[in-house]
């Protein structure tokens, strides 16, 4: 299902961290913080298919699908998946 899909490797301990920091330093999703900051506010990122309306929000084991996926949407076409380990 997510064949051609960009995966990233994420430690649990590095879950509780701001999203904007998660999706820029943990796992590069974006190429700059900038660049995330500008399409959360015009509502183009979503995690697990919720708009992220704040980057600062912390990205915590709650968000988890089946306790170690996380799926993230840059724009309307771009997915990563994040596999907590």
């Amino acid at each position: 299902m997510f064949d051609g899909v960009p995966q990233f490797e994420v430690s649990k301990d590095q879950l509780g961290q701001p999203a904007i920091e998660m999706f820029t330093t943990v796992a590069p999703v974006f190429p700059s913080k900038g660049e995330m900051r500008k399409m959360v506010q015009g509502g183009g990122v979503s995690l697990n298919k919720e708009k992220l309306t704040d980057q600062n929000r912390p990205v915590t084991s709650d968000d988890l699908i089946d306790g170690k996926y996380l799926l993230a949407q840059r724009g309307k076409k771009n997915y990563y998946l994040l596999i907590v380990k």
